[in-house]
Parts: C-alpha cells; sequence; structure tokens
C-alpha cells in the first residue's frame, strides 16, 4: 500500500457481452492482487471461493462476477497499458488517490461518477461516506473513483519503550516529537539494544515516500508548498504563473523527512517500502512507526512479539512548525474507465464492491480501526475491538485533513517519482539536500515549461 503508505493497487473487470439470449448475465472479470485482503468477504482467503455474499450479488443483477489476482507490479502494467491504449478491456480499474486518479482523469481516461452515484444507492450511499475520502478522488470538481480501503494519518508507538525511557504521553508538536526521539536513541544505545531503531518510515526511491514527504511539507509550510503561493490545480498554477519552489518553502518538511530517516532510522531505510515499515515494527524492531499508521496496524495483525502486541498506542500525527499537523491520507480507490462499452453494469458492480455491504466485510476480515463509513467506524465489530478514544482520534485524523495537501495536477504521478527519489538519494547520501533539491528544482521548472504552464 502506498503511497502509504501506500500501498500503489490496480484492478480491473471486463464485462464482457454475451452473444446467446438477450437475458444472458453480464460478466465481469476483476484482476487485482492480495488474495484475503481486497475482498476476502466475497472472494474468500484464496482469492478464488464465490461466496454467498457475492454470489447474492451476481443473481440480484444477473451479473456473473470472475476475479484473478495477479501481484501488484503486474496488475498495475496491465491497468495502465489499457487505459493508455484507451483498448476498453477493462471496465473498472483499481486507483490511488496519490497520483492514478488525478493522472488518469485528466488525461480523460476515467468515466466521472456524479451522474452514476443515484442509480446504485442501495449499495453505495455517498451521503454516508466520510466527505474527505470523496474528496480525495475529486479532481477538478468532479468524483472519479470511489474508495475502499482509505486511511489518514496518525502514529504507532510502543507505550512501554516510551514509559522505559520517562516520557508519560505522545507529544503533540514536531519539535517536541524530535525532542523525544533523541532521548529514546540515547536510551536504546545506553541499553545496547542495538537491534531496536527509534522510528521507521519509507525511503524507497521511486513515489512510494512521497505521500508521507508532501505531508511533513504540508505541515512545516502550512500549504502545499511545491509552487509559489501553494496552488493545487492546473488552472491556479497557470493563472499565477505559479512556480516550483522546492528549493525554499518546500526544503523544510523535506529536510526534516530526510534527517530523521537518517538519524533515528534503521540501516537501508532508503531502500524501504511500506512493507519494511510493518515488518521492522512487527518484529520489535521500531519504537515508532509515522505518519502511516495504518502499516503499524496491519504488523499488529500478524505479530508474535508480545510487546508490540500488549503496548502499541496510537496518537495523532504531530503538529509542524504551522500548526498544522503531518499528512499522509490515501484511498484504495475504483473507478470505471472512459473506454467501458457497459458502464451502468461497471458502476453498479463498483458500488456493490465500496459500499457499505462490502466495508462492512473488511472490517469483518480484517478488523483495521479505518472504514469509509461513519456507521462502521462506530458499528459493533470495531467498537468492540478498538478503544472508543482511538477510534476517536482516527476520525479525528480524517476531519483533520487535507486529502488535496499536494497538488491535483496532470503530472502529479511523475512528480511523485521524482520527489521520492530525491529523498531516497538524500538519505542514502548519494546526494546532499541541497543536491536533491536544486535537482528536482530543475527538472520540475523544465518539466512545467515543457508542459505549457508559463505561456
Amino acid at each position: 500500500m502506498t503511497a502509504a503508505p501506500r500501498i500503489s493497487l490496480a484492478l480491473a473487470a471486463i464485462i464482457a457481452t454475451a452473444s446467446g439470449p438477450a437475458l444472458a448475465d453480464t460478466e465481469v472479470n476483476i484482476l487485482a492482487f492480495a488474495p484475503g485482503f481486497a475482498w476476502a468477504d466475497m472472494f474468500g482467503p484464496s482469492g478464488t471461493e464465490k461466496t454467498d455474499k457475492l454470489r447474492a450479488f451476481e443473481e440480484a443483477e444477473g451479473i456473473v462476477v470472475n476475479m484473478e489476482f495477479a501481484d501488484e507490479e503486474t496488475a498495475r502494467q496491465k491497468v495502465l497499458l489499457d487505459l493508455v491504449n484507451e483498448t476498453g478491456t477493462y471496465d473498472l480499474v483499481m486507483l490511488g488517490s496519490d497520483g492514478a486518479v488525478q493522472t488518469f482523469s485528466y488525461a480523460g481516461y476515467l468515466e466521472p461518477l456524479d451522474d452514476y452515484l443515484d442509480t446504485a444507492k442501495d449499495y453505495f450511499d455517498a451521503d454516508q461516506v466520510y466527505p474527505q475520502f470523496l474528496e480525495a478522488n475529486t479532481v477538478n470538481g468532479k468524483l472519479w473513483a470511489l474508495p475502499y480501503y482509505s486511511f489518514g494519518a496518525g502514529v504507532i508507538y510502543r507505550k512501554d519503550l516510551f514509559e522505559k525511557y520517562g516520557i508519560d504521553e505522545f507529544p503533540g508538536t514536531v519539535a517536541e516529537l524530535e525532542d523525544v526521539l533523541r532521548t529514546i536513541k540515547a536510551g536504546l544505545e545506553a541499553d545496547g539494544m542495538d537491534d531496536v531503531h527509534t522510528l521507521t518510515m519509507r525511503g524507497a526511491p521511486g513515489e512510494e515516500p512521497s505521500l508521507d514527504l508532501a505531508g511533513f511539507v504540508y505541515a512545516d509550510a502550512g500549504f502545499p508548498a511545491w509552487f509559489e503561493g501553494g496552488p493545487t490545480t492546473p488552472e491556479d498554477i497557470k493563472a499565477n504563473k505559479a512556480k516550483p519552489i522546492f528549493t525554499s518553502e518546500f526544503r523544510g518538511g523535506f529536510e526534516r523527512f530526510v534527517e530523521w530517516s537518517k538519524e533515528f532510522g534503521p540501516p537501508g531505510i532508503a531502500t524501504h517500502t511500506w512493507v519494511d515499515m510493518m515488518n521492522l515494527y512487527g518484529q520489535g524492531q521500531a519504537v515508532v512507526l509515522m505518519p502511516s499508521a495504518i502499516n503499524g496496524f496491519a504488523a499488529l495483525g500478524g505479530t508474535q512479539d508480545e510487546n508490540v502486541r500488549d503496548h502499541t498506542g496510537f496518537a495523532p500525527s504531530p503538529v509542524g512548525a504551522s500548526g498544522k499537523p503531518v499528512q499522509s491520507f490515501w484511498t484504495f480507490s475504483v473507478g470505471v474507465s472512459a473506454q467501458s462499452a457497459n458502464k451502468e453494469a461497471a458502476y453498479k458492480t463498483l458500488a456493490f464492491l465500496t459500499g457499505e455491504q462490502a466495508m462492512q466485510g473488511f472490517a469483518e476480515s480484517i478488523g483495521w480501526p479505518y472504514s469509509t463509513f461513519p456507521s462502521i467506524t462506530r458499528g459493533e465489530v470495531l467498537t468492540a475491538k478498538w478503544p472508543t478514544e482511538l477510534l476517536d482520534q482516527v476520525e479525528a485524523s480524517y476531519e483533520q485533513a487535507n486529502p488535496h495537501y499536494f497538488p491535483y495536477i496532470p503530472e502529479l504521478s511523475a512528480f511523485m517519482e521524482r520527489i521520492g527519489t530525491a529523498a531516497s538519494e538524500a538519505i542514502s547520501g548519494e546526494k546532499s539536500v541541497e543536491e536533491a533539491l536544486n535537482d528536482l528544482q530543475n527538472w520540475a521548472e523544465e518539466r512545467m515549461e515543457r508542459a505549457g504552464y508559463y505561456e
């Protein structure tokens, strides 16, 4: 997951038009990854067993749903090629709100969903969803995808080690947290706990670190500090001829992310993905995991370490110098291909896969304290598993979130790739922060000039 961090995913569906009787069922073939995670309540732990819930949908709607799982990269590439080539093989595509939704919608590869929302309201009622998750999938005033697995920012940490080193509560600001991290690091070193690291984040080259790094930038500057004045749309960038500011206002958050990774992170953090974050924390080798706390909850599901299981705490994301919290906001979302030959049937399937019934199944099978529906966050399953205070804090992370804490521009995927790689290069020492940001600035200026933003 990415982004977030991020799990970055792909889903697709082929609706085949039957050549037989007019009332023949429509076949919907879905390509996804992670059997036993995505829609485990519909396709079983292996991804091949249709459940009664799925069969009831098929019978009611005259749709046969066929699931095929592939590894994440293969699935993403198949979807990308289908959209770029406009072949219409896939009706439904699994997206992420950290690049795919923005890039594909501006390119005309996706179908806007606003006019479909009333057509399958029994499955998906947009009025019952946390609005921030819909906002994350809204580009240029239109909704392009529906959210499934989604999360806001937060921190997972070891309460027992905080107490061991005299820290009573998790700090509320970034500056205070930095002091706490230094205290914990000194304590670990004094106790010879060389296999436990103060902090785990993700610094692998490519787009993955950008979801969290942009959150550090936002908290430091107080706005999406990528372009002069903080515009988040192509129209505003063009109207103000706003130039990139990666060597100025962007720098503070970038530098802190890099320095924390280097000073408090484990060896090899410049290659770490969300999987490494999860595994390190689950193995008891990290004290703090942030700002994508979801990866800590994933670790809790499989940890064999009693201290991790029994002494993990959750805290709201700390507030930066601007007074705004570090962000990490993402949705695993699904959209309809603009080339779909059967958009209404595609949307009906989409509504079923992302609706309240589906998210209830996700809560029951996965159990993380995240849902796109308030009714499920406060429902019997999650309230029985998680303290009320924690669920309050999770909801607060949605309310405090600005899903557009980075620009929603057609070039977002390319920018995420370059920003994450720049951070990885600075963390590894391949480049200094200044060199990495100068190179990023030069690339961004050329990229925006070439795209015609300043004509």
